[in-house]
């Protein structure tokens, strides 16, 4: 179960260089098409800082159209992982923890800025308690290294949340009110890319919301999606474990730009979802091991109208594997 303690820099082994802890934000303002990320990597035994912010409007095949891509290494990592102010303009606090966050952000170019604050609408997730994640055995509640390049395979927390706030792009003001998901992992962490994962998250605010992480292939240029690696569903304050998806995506470029959900929680509630893209951009910028090819994607259900984030993500050397003149797993 996730306690207070747990949105703080983690206990330890100090000659540990490989130890990380990020903090991930996604944000959309869905009437306008944009879609937003505020992503932070820190590793404390090296006393630096990664920290990216995305911001992209609408339908964009290259990095180069996004409005924003704002990814700085080296920064000095705080102090503090609860109340921290980095170098490039972001600003993150806690409250309530382990639910709630503000963030604040000044791009030192001028050219965006936003002010956002983050209530929890549930306790977060813990995909590493057998009492909360479904697919889990108690022999599985100890994280093991991550061998398989997974930065959420040692610690992590997902939490769904309303977000609210202002942003200004590039002199453009918009109103920020959305519901979507905040996390943060911890633990030894290589950065190999040798990873891919699909990252989805369907929101319909307090009543309904889940995430799920799905595994992805790429099978003679392909994208293939595989079996459920974690998930739950929040419904009024109440979180359950997923236990079984079945994900599909028409796509450009890379980018999705439609979808077909089907997902059952341990109780055996089954729900069917169908998303058509409404943002699509390729952020390269959130680690340099990795691309997410992200899309926000608008879903009906049972008369209301969500939104939500997927993200396909692929580690660099996995894609060379595949796609390169020199690939050996094409």
């Amino acid at each position: 179960m996730i306690k207070e303690t747990d949105c703080e820099f983690h206990d330890r082994d100090p000659d540990d260089w490989t130890w990380t802890e990020t903090t991930a934000l996604i944000f959309s303002v869905p009437e306008a098409g944009i879609l937003g990320n505020a992503y932070v990597l820190a590793r404390p035994n090296l006393g630096v800082a990664l920290s990216s912010v995305a911001l992209a409007q609408n339908f964009c095949t290259s990095a180069a159209e996004m409005d924003l891509s704002d990814c700085q290494v080296h920064q000095p990592c705080p102090k503090s992982f609860t109340d921290y102010s980095l170098p490039n303009g972001l600003s993150v606090k806690t409250s309530n923890a382990p639910r709630d966050y503000r963030m604040r952000y000044e791009n030192v170019l001028g050219n965006c800025s936003f002010d956002l604050n983050f209530e929890a609408t549930h306790h977060p997730f813990d995909m590493h308690d057998p009492a909360e994640n479904a697919l889990l055995t108690a022999a599985d509640s100890v994280a093991s290294q991550d061998t398989r390049g997974d930065g959420w395979a040692n610690g992590h927390f997902e939490v769904k949340g309303h977000i609210t706030g202002e942003l200004t792009l590039r002199g453009q003001r918009y109103e920020v009110e959305c519901y979507e998901s905040m996390d943060h992992s911890w633990g030894p962490r290589r950065d190999l890319g040798t990873w891919a994962v699909s990252w989805i998250s369907v929101n319909f605010g307090p009543e309904l919301a889940m995430h799920l992480a799905v595994e992805i292939t790429l099978e003679r240029g392909q994208v293939r999606y595989g079996d459920l690696r974690f998930g739950f569903v929040t419904r009024n304050g109440e979180t359950e474990s997923l236990v079984w998806a079945q994900v599909d995506a028409a796509r450009i470029d890379m980018l999705t730009m439609s979808n077909h959900l089907k997902v059952r929680s341990a109780g055996g509630t089954e729900w069917e979802f169908r998303g058509s893209a409404v943002a699509a951009r390729p952020w390269y910028g959130f680690n340099p091991r990795d691309v997410a090819f992200q899309s926000l994607h608008r879903y009906e259900y049972d008369g209301a109208v969500g939104y939500g984030e997927m993200a396909d993500i692929f580690g660099l050397d996995y894609l060379s594997e595949h796609v390169s003149k020199h690939g050996r797993g094409a």
